[in-house]
């Protein structure tokens, strides 16, 4: 024999070593990339909870700005609703309903609560009066016929606001049909469409200053 066919069996074994030796270097890079897959969605789990977590306290402090701002706009409002009513000419005004700072004048919380006992107003009506953000009631000079202003306050008003307020001053008009019902909306911002949107319902839009 030659000495290449001696010397194959040592080759074969030497090969067999070497087919060996890769499978487990495969088998070691099979689990090593399968720990780093197992790793990899660990970590994308872990991101994906510090996000949600993150949104969520996000939008709490959101939420907790646009409650203290609405409280701001409101106080304002009420500060400042003796003057807005002055302006256009209506006298010996008196808040009869607000929601915060809280008035509650009995009589007229009696006058709505007996038009829902009566079907006057449904509850739903009853309950929008009474979230209503402010409600006074007024005369206008020279006239015995009360009025009410029916208004809704926002730090930024929107579309909502001026249906909200429609809906009140509907509701209004319902329980004193022979009183004069206004309608207005008071914020610190707002757009164009949503001025457009309030005079198109003739809902005065009024705008303070932050």
């Amino acid at each position: 024999l030659t000495r290449e066919l001696l010397e194959l069996p040592q080759a074969v074994a030497g090969l067999s070593q070497t087919v060996a030796d890769l499978s487990q270097t495969v088998a070691g890079l099979s689990q090593t990339v399968e720990e780093l897959s197992a790793s990899h969605l660990r970590l994308e789990n872990t991101l994906r909870q510090f996000m949600e977590s993150t949104d969520a306290r996000f939008n709490e402090v959101n939420r907790d700005l646009s409650v203290i701002k609405g409280r701001h706009v409101e106080t304002d409002l009420q500060g400042k609703i003796y003057g807005i009513l002055g302006v256009q000419r209506l006298m010996r005004a008196q808040v009869v309903r607000a929601g915060y700072p809280a008035v509650a004048l009995p009589a007229f919380c009696d006058k709505m609560y007996k038009a829902l006992e009566n079907g006057i107003i449904t509850d739903e009506q009853y309950r929008r009066v009474m979230d209503t953000d402010l409600i006074a009631r007024a005369r206008r000079r020279g006239f015995d016929e009360r009025v009410y202003v029916a208004v809704e306050a926002a730090y930024q008003l929107d579309k909502d606001d001026v249906d909200r307020v429609e809906r009140t001053a509907q509701t209004l008009a319902a329980v004193f049909p022979k009183a004069e019902i206004r309608a207005m909306v008071y914020g610190l911002e707002t757009s164009g469409d949503v001025m457009f949107h309030a005079e198109s319902k003739g809902i005065e839009a009024l705008l303070g200053r932050s």
